[in-house]
């Protein structure tokens, strides 16, 4: 067991680095003299009534909610803000809470030690501060002295969930051995400390036993799932390393193992990412470790009087040309399901409207590859590695570019990208070199 999890957190701790890269007219009116009038005290027939489709269980997206419209400066160009010191590299996620902004941060997701959340409040003398440290400062590195990224940070139910895409050592030992962790806040959004002496994962962690890696966490028909990767998941057959979703069970610091994703045959390991809801479904994002597996994301849709899931849910698709592609972003908007993906067919964004058939969104060369999709009151943009993009009816525009010849949104990991969102009235971007926080102004 012990040779079987050494080889395993080989395996899985390994970084993949992104692969190479007007209306027809109807049927003509019969003449006058061809309607017959109805006789006395007859009633006319009409069309029996088409019923109206069910309401849906869950909203569309993950924790998506509606953003304001905002004014755009006069010819705007991107201005760094500044950074927290202890913000890494890359800012990965934002979240508004209270009127502060949270942000979270990795320096090389699942390659290198680097796993914090930082705040932005304008409002405060010092605007940036510290939220949450996860690098485990002084421990032995000997496996990973701290968390290896934040790469999504979920506000569900007015608290903060933070999945610990790589924890230390396997894990701690907290509840189980080998083990991954979700860190959440309480209802003001504050992290307890962690635990002394040894950097012990603080008061409130759920525990997901068997887990190494976690990604993501979303509420999907009333229960909390968190997708991962794991080693051997308990109560579930696997033959590998499986990409498994936890979910929340009588112990609301334990979760147990909802379904696992034993990936193609001979696919060493296999990670479960980013998840979104769309039209009742839970799509989840496949990443597998060797790229056998060509499936892009598995979408589970159980019947509407299911209380649980299982594999006979599941079905596994592939969408892109090459298969295998790695997901960025989901992002819901107006019955639509955007996708932002990095695979061996370069970046690319695609839309469906019925979660089946997608197609391709294509933005200006001068742009690059796409990082996040956010809609702001009318306006829907794009944010790529260098520039700002909007996406009308007339076809996409560019807003903003980038005037650094070195991209602080450079597009170079399979895992963490560029956010977009919207803040105080002001649009912010997140850097990927020095974790440093971008917004718009009007070019002097």
């Amino acid at each position: 067991m012990l040779r079987f999890a050494t080889a395993l957190l080989l395996a899985a701790c390994s970084v993949p680095k992104p692969p190479p890269g007007p209306s027809s007219p109807g049927p003509s009116s019969p003449a006058p003299s061809s309607i017959s009038a109805p006789s006395a005290g007859a009633v006319a027939a009409l069309p029996p009534a088409t019923p109206a489709p069910p309401p849906q269980i869950d909203p569309d997206g993950n924790d998506e909610s509606a953003v304001p419209a905002v004014t755009l400066p006069e010819r705007p160009r991107f201005t760094k803000v500044g950074r927290h010191w202890s913000a890494l590299h890359r800012i990965c996620d934002f979240t508004e809470q209270g009127g502060v902004l949270y942000m979270s941060h990795a320096t090389a997701p699942l390659g290198y030690t680097g796993a914090t959340l930082t705040r932005y409040d304008p409002k405060q003398k010092d605007p940036f501060a510290l939220v949450f440290d996860w690098n485990r400062t002084g421990e032995p590195e000997t496996g990973g002295a701290g968390g290896q990224g934040f790469l999504r940070i979920r506000q569900i139910d007015g608290r903060l969930f933070v999945p610990d895409a790589d924890p230390p050592y396997l894990g701690l030992g907290v509840g189980f051995g080998v083990e991954g962790y979700v860190f959440a806040s309480d209802a003001g959004g504050s992290f307890a400390r962690v635990g002394r002496p040894g950097h012990r994962p603080p008061r409130g962690t759920i525990v997901l036993p068997g887990a190494i890696h976690v990604f993501d966490v979303i509420r999907f028909r009333s229960s909390l799932y968190a997708s991962s990767g794991a080693v051997i998941p308990p109560k579930a057959t696997a033959s590998r390393s499986p990409g498994v979703l936890f979910v929340e069970g009588k112990k609301p610091d334990r979760w147990d193992v909802a379904y696992a994703y034993d990936g193609a045959p001979g696919e060493a390991a296999v990670r479960l990412g980013y998840m979104t809801r769309f039209k009742d479904r839970l799509y989840v994002a496949v990443s597998p470790l060797q790229g056998i597996d060509r499936h892009d994301y598995v979408v589970l849709a159980p019947p509407k009087d299911a209380t649980e899931i299982s594999a006979q849910h599941a079905r596994a698709v592939q969408v892109t040309g090459s298969g295998g592609a790695h997901t960025l972003r989901w992002y819901a908007d107006r019955g639509r399901l955007y996708w932002v993906t990095i695979g061996a067919d370069g970046g690319e964004l695609r839309v469906t409207s019925d979660g089946d058939r997608w197609e391709r969104v294509p933005l200006p060369a001068e742009a690059g590859r796409p990082t996040d999709v956010l809609r702001v009151g009318e306006r829907l943009l794009v944010m790529a590695e260098r520039a700002l993009v909007e996406i009308g009816a007339a076809g996409p525009s560019v807003l903003a570019q980038v005037d650094e010849k070195k991209t602080p949104f450079a597009l170079d990991d399979g895992y963490c990208a560029a956010p977009l969102t919207v803040f105080d009235g002001r649009i912010f971007v997140g850097d990927q070199r020095r974790g440093a926080l971008w917004t718009l102004e009007a070019t002097p």
